[in-house]
């Protein structure tokens, strides 16, 4: 019997077999499960990996998808724009070419009335080898818009230094304005002439010039010159002009 001591309580002791084999069963296990759970923790983190990497993916390939877009369309605007600009300087080359045809024909145009003017010279010359003819008549640009210098020369066919050639002459101006034909005297253009009648008085040559000015929405056609001699014979000279500008 082993020691007691009275009066002290006294405790139940229990008997355990002595097992060593289940210890390390359940070192095992626990081993085991801190590997599952390291390998589950691993697997997780790798999906969520391989998963964030395929949404990084799909959203790059987009963005090459929009890049490819827009480098495309930035091409096609690049081909439209070179297409414009060659169609503007072909429009630019037309016009120049048909304002270079324009001058030329009013050159022909004013070449072709002088030679009017001498050949009528020539039949008044035959037909009436006396008093007033028109020698000369021009339009001539300015530097400003609108505004024109203008000339005509009207001299005694048979002037012999003595005698005044007394008359009038009328300038008008044939055109159209708001779709409508209308004729207009010189007077409306220049404040050179106050006058319908400008007065004729010379022995050998009488010119009349001035500036016109245009008003807006008036396109001129042609010029009608009525002269009138008086004096020392009665005659009327009537001319058309075209409207051609000379430099």
């Amino acid at each position: 019997m082993p020691n007691v001591v009275r009066g002290s309580k006294q405790e139940k002791m229990v008997v355990v077999p002595h097992r060593p084999g289940r210890r390390s069963i359940f070192a095992l296990v626990f081993v085991v499960m801190v590997v599952a759970s390291a390998l589950g923790g691993f697997a997780y983190a790798y999906y969520q990996t391989l998963f964030s990497t395929s949404i990084t993916q799909a959203e790059q390939l987009e963005l090459v998808q929009q890049i490819e877009k827009l480098k495309f369309e930035n091409l096609d605007l690049s081909r439209q724009m070179a297409i414009l600009n060659r169609s503007s300087a072909m429009d630019q080359k037309a016009t120049e070419e048909v304002q270079e045809t324009i001058s030329t024909l009013r050159e022909q145009v004013a070449s072709l009335e002088q030679d009017i003017i001498y050949y009528r010279n020539v039949v008044s010359e035959e037909t009436y080898e006396t008093g007033l003819t028109i020698s000369e008549w021009d339009i001539a640009s300015t530097n400003r818009l609108g505004r024109y210098r203008y000339k005509l020369v009207v001299r005694q066919q048979d002037a012999d230094g003595d005698t005044f050639l007394i008359g009038h002459v009328n300038i008008n101006l044939v055109g159209r304005k708001n779709e409508q034909l209308v004729v207009l005297p010189l007077r409306d253009f220049s404040v050179d002439q106050e006058q319908l009648d400008i007065k004729l008085r010379f022995k050998f040559f009488q010119i009349i010039e001035g500036e016109l000015i245009l008003p807006p929405g008036f396109v001129p056609s042609r010029v009608q010159i009525a002269a009138v001699e008086t004096a020392p014979i009665e005659k009327t000279v009537n001319h058309n002009f075209s409207w051609v500008i000379t430099e």
